[in-house]
């Protein structure tokens, strides 16, 4: 298949790298020191799954130079949607699945008000990595998993040969029949250590060592879980017990990448994850004094460390 990693990060390299790796072409849209050090140099995965070294990549700074694919893996920023969105335009065919990875909700919603409904698929990613330096991706778990809900016209068929592709790259893409529980699963997960590293600047593993930490990272957890079940009453009580699990078995070195963001200065998703929260938590009655309080000492970073 041809494939095109819209914002190819750490995430969006990783996948790439393999789906390359496994003889698939692959466009990588991306920017900055990173896309040059891929241009020049090509891509290099460091993963407890296999290590990888690619010394030629095609990479782009915008998606037009790519030409046309069959999918894409649709992974910038929350803030960045709509503006990533409208460049795909242009190498997009009818019949071309655009799956979103985002760090919220919505931003499947968001995008299928540009492009056409059968387009677009909701997806999450279940996989830490960073950029260790540019042209350099750090994968730091045992698993490397894409879960992909149904195109939202509610086809499921077009979905098939994308997880064949991924899977025969040593990705897994299981489908779901409803996106909305497992945005809501995974969105717990994410939302509780994003917030709790963001606000300690540590990795889990001392975060979990600690008591007090590890309390307030549970309780993270039970608010997004809280104000999940308030919007999505499919989300079953036993999905907030299977996100602490997960927490609790990550590497201890794993963090968020808004910590990442966090540290070099870069601006925050911070609307998308503790707003979101606080936002709908109001909206449904559902109190959120953790992510509020989150919300309001990260406030100052949303765009970037401040002077």
């Amino acid at each position: 298949m041809r494939f095109m990693i819209m914002g190819a990060g750490a995430l969006g390299s990783y996948f790439g790298a393999r789906l390359q790796a496994a003889g698939h072409d692959v466009a990588f849209i991306a920017r900055g020191a990173h896309l040059e050090a891929m241009q020049r140099g090509g891509l290099r995965v460091r993963s407890p799954l296999g290590d990888l070294d690619l010394p030629q990549v095609r990479a782009f700074d915008r998606p037009e130079a790519a030409g046309d694919v069959d999918a894409v893996l649709f992974m910038v920023k929350t803030y960045d949607v709509e503006t990533a969105g409208r460049s795909l335009l242009p190498c997009l065919t009818p019949e071309t699945i655009v799956v979103t990875a985002q760090n919220g909700v919505t931003a499947h919603q968001r995008l299928a008000k540009i492009l056409a409904p059968g387009q677009v698929a909701p997806g999450m990613v279940y996989m830490p990595a960073d950029v260790v330096e540019p042209g350099v991706i750090r994968h730091s778990s045992d698993f490397n998993r894409l879960v992909t809900g149904p195109l939202m016209d509610g086809r499921r068929a077009p979905l098939e040969a994308m997880a064949a592709a991924l899977e025969s790259a040593g990705l897994e893409m299981p489908l779901v029949a409803d996106a909305g529980p497992s945005l809501w699963e995974k969105f717990a997960l994410l939302a509780s250590v994003a917030n709790v590293t963001c606000l300690t600047r540590l990795n889990l593993g001392p975060i979990r060592d600690t008591h007090e930490t590890n309390v307030l990272l549970r309780a993270a957890l039970d608010e997004t879980m809280a104000v999940g079940r308030a919007v999505c009453p499919g989300l079953e009580l036993a999905a907030g017990e299977r996100a602490w699990d997960l927490i609790q078995s990550m590497r201890r070195e794993v963090h968020a990448s808004m910590l990442d963001d966090l540290r070099r200065g870069k601006r925050l998703e911070l609307d998308d994850i503790c707003g979101e929260i606080v936002r709908l938590g109001a909206a449904h009655g559902v109190p959120t004094p953790v992510h509020g309080f989150a919300n309001a000492v990260l406030r100052p970073y949303l765009n970037g460390t401040p002077d």
